[in-house]
């Protein structure tokens, strides 16, 4: 039986991924959520596909609060995940038959109150659970997957194009199944624009609770006149550097707008500096970024230090959808964030407010010249940004939510 909020819960949660490292987005609200759950006294009881070596075993242990029980679990993949009629990334992520029992046995010692799959993608492993030990889920999802897998396939080529199409087909299949499952009780969207699609597809309670800024500190700091200091201001990019839309997004900037604005600061006497950050680049890609005149920092160990040393974040994706982690992540850091209008879907933010959104090649190189010429700029749009996010990501009130939602199921 779900508690309300405000008392006792126990929650046994399926995550999409390895979430240490929180190097990617799906990571960080991964992690974030746990971090907020547990401190709202939600005693947690995780399941983590893919991580099976100890010393990463030993990683997500110490990343979330003592007492937290984690259960890891393989990943399967090749040709059994992508010849099956299920989607790839349901079919990548079974479930095994002796984590039902021992999980049984464990529910029928002390009961969980809700199954609570973070992402999508884990909605068929976290359903199973939720059948055996007969208890009402929740899905913290990220978008509408087929949704995503059809943008992934109109801004790639053949053959990998044609994947994608498959992909989406196959989980337009599975997500009306889902919409339908009766044990399913309610989603909970990461964007807005998102939770308006889902409530098109099912019958079920869809809440928009945006992202988990988790316990990692919203800072203020003063803004840095550049051209005082003689330091060289810095335009950052951060994010997953072998994901197609990311890649696409940081070739058009490097490409078509890098070189106009480095020689504007060049010419104000305050030359800017470009770099890169993320995981798993391929070498061809550091070699052209490079060649463009940009710094490379691939799989850093924490981002922290990279956000703090940077003057403007830059968010130039071209296709996507849902949320952007990386754009909280920039105005929690209280940067200055100049986005794309698809980078910024998803959150209630305001251009020229909370941050500057720009899809054209010159507007954006003005959006990014105009922040770094000017201190004050920087400074008013750091702190509207880094005041949206202490005021609309309260993690207390999020879990509250998703508590709320699991309870009034059990009110019916």
């Amino acid at each position: 039986m779900s508690p309300s909020a405000g008392t006792p819960a126990r929650w046994l949660v399926v995550v999409e991924e390895a979430f240490v490292p929180a190097d990617a987005g799906g990571r960080v609200e991964s992690l974030n959520l746990l971090r907020a759950a547990a401190a709202a006294g939600v005693e947690l009881t995780v399941v983590v596909p893919g991580v099976l070596d100890l010393p990463a075993q030993d990683a997500h242990r110490a990343a979330l609060p003592a007492g937290t029980a984690l259960h890891f679990v393989p990943r399967r993949e090749g040709a059994a995940a992508l010849l099956s009629p299920q989607p790839y990334v349901f079919a990548s992520r079974p479930v095994p038959a002796a984590l039902v029992a021992q999980l049984a046995a464990d529910h029928d010692r002390t009961p969980w109150d809700a199954v609570v799959a973070v992402s999508f993608r884990s909605a068929p492993t976290a359903l199973a659970l939720a059948r055996a030990l007969r208890l009402p889920m929740l899905v913290r999802s990220y978008n509408i997957e087929s949704d995503y897998f059809d943008a992934l396939a109109r801004s790639s080529s053949l053959p990998r194009s044609l994947m994608y199409r498959l992909e989406a087909a196959k989980l337009r299949r599975a997500e009306r199944r889902l919409h339908a499952d009766p044990t399913i009780v309610a989603f909970a969207e990461i964007g807005e624009k998102d939770a308006e699609a889902r409530r098109r597809h099912t019958g079920r309670t869809v809440l928009f609770v945006p992202p988990f800024v988790g316990d990692r500190p919203i800072v203020g700091r003063p803004p840095v006149d550049t051209s005082a200091t003689g330091r060289e201001p810095v335009l950052l990019f951060l994010g997953s550097l072998d994901f197609a839309n990311n890649i696409e997004g940081i070739r058009w900037f490097a490409q078509r707008i890098w070189p106009g604005v480095r020689d504007r600061t060049t010419g104000a006497g305050t030359p800017a500096r470009f770099r890169v950050a993320g995981r798993r680049a391929s070498p061809a890609l550091v070699e052209e970024l490079e060649a463009a005149g940009a710094e490379v920092l691939v799989d850093v160990p924490d981002v922290a230090p990279v956000l703090a040393g940077a003057d403007v974040f830059l968010n130039p994706v071209l296709a996507g959808a849902g949320v952007n982690i990386k754009m909280v992540e920039a105005m929690a850091a209280s940067l200055p964030v100049v986005s794309t209008s698809v980078g910024a879907r998803g959150l209630p933010w305001r251009d020229g407010e909370h941050l500057l959104i720009a899809d054209e090649e010159r507007a954006f190189a003005d959006a990014v010249s105009g922040l770094l010429a000017d201190p004050a700029s920087r400074d008013r749009l750091a702190r509207a940004g880094r005041r949206f996010i202490s005021e609309e990501l309260d993690g207390g009130r999020q879990i509250d939510r998703l508590r709320a939602a699991l309870a009034a199921d059990t009110a019916r």
